[in-house]
This record gives C-alpha cells, structure tokens and sequence, in this order.
C-alpha cells in the first residue's frame, strides 16, 4: 500500500506515521527529514535554511525536495509518507489528514523536546502559537503561489480524516489502521502489491 500521512502541525502526523509504518512493516518517510536533511548538506539549521529559501526562491529548493516525494509515490510500494502535501505528491495513495483542536496542537508543539521544530518556543505557549500559525501561513502562502492549492489541510483532500484531539499517540494510531482497514476493504485496489493482512 501507499499511505500519506497530512495536517496542520501538531496533530501527530510524525508520530502516528511511524506507529502505523511499523505495523505494516513498511518505510517510513518524512517530509520533515527531507527537509533536515537538505538543511544538514548545506551545513545550515533548518531555520536558517527556511530563510535562506524564502530569500533565494531561484534556487528551487521546494521543488527539489518536492521532486523527492513525487518520486516516491511513482517508484515505490509499501511506505508511509508524511508531510503536508503528501496527498498531492502521490494522489494514488490513501490519502489521510490528522487533524487536532488548535490549543491541543501548540501544546503539543511547545512541550516537544527537540528543537529542530522552527516554530518551537519550550514552555511557553503562546509564543509557539504565534509563530506556528505566522509559519504556517506564510507556507500556505507559497503552496498556492507555488502549486494554486488554496488549502492544504482541506478535508476534501482527503480519503481518512481523524481527529486526535485528547487521544494517545497509539490510540490514534489504532483509529488510522482500523480506518485504512475499513477504506481498502472498500477500494482493494489501494492495498497494492503487498495484500498481507495484519
């Protein structure tokens, strides 16, 4: 099968699409790494690569990296990819948003303890609000500018919608499952070229 993973930030995405890679046995693959990793072999920190790639739109970055994941929803079986416009990457997967209430989601971003996250601010709320809506809009911004996608996280993206909001990690990886489940029962020619059944 073919699983993208999308959302706004906070809702889980990274996390319950490595629990429901690791059930499949499946890659995982995050827009986020590819992101980092473009960072690292430039030898820039991630927000320094953020500006440097507002201020250098020549430069192409967003389509290298988006090149990446096209590739691999043309290319490749049996993987989880995660990242905001995943579901455009590879419009053959099962497409699925995790969503989230708005305060949950910042709460979850300003308690993480990796500071790779660029709108992350360690304990204090509001100021992680900010600049996650402020960095998400200005995203927005550049995906419309970029691909005329009006919204990102719009439900009619989507095949799955699930809402993790006051739900454990594994619990909404459970509910992601079960719903992949239910939605290839529907549409078997989803499943692939792997057919195994957990």
């Amino acid at each position: 099968m073919k699983i993208t993973l999308g959302g706004p930030p906070g809702a889980g995405k990274g996390t319950v699409g490595r629990l429901v890679a690791a059930h499949y046995g499946y890659e995982f693959i995050s827009g986020g790494d590819l992101f980092r990793k473009a960072a690292a072999a430039r030898g820039m920190t991630m927000e320094a690569f953020d500006t440097y790639m507002k201020e250098h739109p020549e430069a192409r970055i967003d389509h290298e990296i988006d090149g990446l994941q096209v590739d691999i929803g043309k290319h490749q079986d049996n993987f989880v990819l995660e990242s905001r416009l995943a579901w455009h990457f590879a419009p053959q997967s099962i497409k699925i948003k995790i969503d989230g209430e708005l305060d949950e989601r910042i709460r979850r971003i300003s308690k993480v303890s990796s500071v790779d996250r660029i709108a992350y601010t360690q304990d204090d709320f509001d100021e992680t609000k900010r600049k996650t809506l402020k960095r998400f809009s200005d995203h927005q911004a550049k995906i419309l500018e970029l691909y005329g996608i009006a919204d990102l996280v719009a439900d009619e993206h989507f095949d799955i919608v699930i809402d993790s909001t006051g739900i454990s990690a594994e619990g909404v990886a459970k509910k992601t499952i079960e719903a992949i489940e239910t939605y290839v029962a529907e549409h078997p020619e989803k499943r692939g070229a792997d057919a195994r059944q957990k």
